[in-house]
């Protein structure tokens, strides 16, 4: 019995610790703080014909930030979001719903971004505004794979080469916003925050720019023109869709835009370096 005392002492020894010094919150400053979130992600690119905003659930979140100076700040975040999109919602008988596509897209995206704070610290972080608003920028990675389904199956569309391409898996981003924290109490905030995403790439719905010609399998060749699914719309778009038409259009790139609530906590002062600071 002893001996599974000093057993469990030594497994929670150190949380103990940090626990201590969580609590000892007036005597050291704070410049590290930890979050999660969740919130809504949307794709804005040529199958949302309408550019509407998503609401549903469909991002979750995680970051460290830390206080560099008295308005600058940097963050590391990373997230999952799924991007989808369908020319079904696009307006009757125009070019998008004659054309039908669609994609559903579960994503990975890691950034490193600067946060200016319009208010300056306060001196102790347990002093913090109530309200502190921010803008924020920086550059981001992102990992993405559109897919479709046909017949029930779901299947990948860039292995389906549809425009006769094999585009990267990944892309860079350069996300910029605003947000706002509001505090709870002396160690919890709530944040608010929209973040527009430009991506690098005009791929994330496999759409940008001709119909393949040639196709790997007759797979390929359904999802790539799938005109037909919902028959003739409008006479001239039919025609108009076939191999080697324009499919997309490749002079803009997509983007997609980041809401988000986060609950942000305070980290203890010495959780990385392991020593105090002085009082």
């Amino acid at each position: 019995m002893r001996l599974i005392n000093t057993y469990l002492i030594l497994i929670f020894l150190p949380f103990l610790s940090i626990g201590q010094d969580f609590l000892s919150w007036k005597f050291n400053d704070r410049y590290f703080s930890f979050y999660v979130g969740t919130g809504t992600s949307t794709y804005f690119g040529e199958l949302n014909a309408n550019n509407e905003i998503n609401d549903r659930p469909s991002l979750f979140t995680s970051g460290i930030e830390a206080r560099l100076l008295s308005r600058v700040g940097a963050r590391m975040e990373l997230s999952y979001l799924s991007l989808s999109e369908s020319d079904k919602n696009a307006p009757d008988s125009s070019f998008q719903r004659q054309r039908n596509l669609s994609f559903e897209s579960n994503n990975y995206h890691a950034h490193f971004g600067l946060t200016y704070y319009i208010k300056p610290y306060q001196g102790d972080y347990y002093k913090r505004w109530i309200f502190d608003p921010y803008l924020i920028a920086g550059i981001g990675y992102l990992k993405y794979n559109p897919a479709a389904k046909l017949s029930g199956e779901r299947f990948l569309l860039r292995e389906a080469q549809t425009e006769g391409v094999s585009y990267r898996r990944w892309s860079l981003t350069v996300p910029f916003g605003i947000g706002a924290k509001f505090r709870v109490n002396e160690f919890l905030n709530i944040n608010a925050e929209v973040l527009y995403h430009l991506a690098f790439t005009d791929y994330l719905d496999d759409v940008s720019n001709t119909y393949a010609t040639e196709f790997n399998s007759s797979t390929a060749d359904f999802l790539s023109d799938r005109k037909d699914e919902v028959g003739v719309l409008n006479p001239t778009f039919y025609d108009q869709i076939g191999p080697g038409a324009a499919r997309g259009s490749p002079d803009k790139d997509d983007r997609f835009m980041l809401m988000s609530i986060k609950a942000e906590i305070f980290l203890p002062p010495n959780l990385f370096s392991g020593k105090e600071k002085p009082n």
